[in-house]
């Protein structure tokens, strides 16, 4: 019969591209999720059970949800508005001079011809 000590225990990812991209690691153990979160640029650490957001990772640029918690910082434009057309109601403001930020829609691809 298996243990299960493991049902209750909290599960951190480190997600990349700001929540919305591929699960690169996992862990019972927040601190080494952040560690690792760290290498990935642009990348969050989430709890697998709640969703939360742990770690938002590291810029000048913030995306905030509605409610107030913080959903990614980044130095990159691009990732920040793809991140926030994908949560509604967010807003986004420079770190370094409190200034609201545009947070554009990412360009669309060129059609192949």
């Amino acid at each position: 019969m298996p243990c299960s000590c493991q049902k209750n225990r909290d599960q951190f990812e480190v997600v990349r591209d700001g929540g919305l991209g591929k699960v690169v690691f996992r862990s019972g153990v927040k601190s080494t999720a952040e560690t690792v979160g760290k290498r990935y640029p642009g990348s969050i650490v989430k709890n697998s059970k709640t969703g939360d957001v742990v770690a938002a990772g590291t810029g000048s640029l913030e995306l905030t949800a509605s409610s107030g918690a913080v959903l990614l910082r980044t130095d990159d434009p691009a990732l920040l508005a793809k991140v926030a057309a994908a949560h509604e109601g967010s807003t986004a403001r420079n770190t370094t001079t409190g200034e609201p930020v545009e947070a554009a829609p990412a360009p669309a691809a060129a059609e192949a011809l």
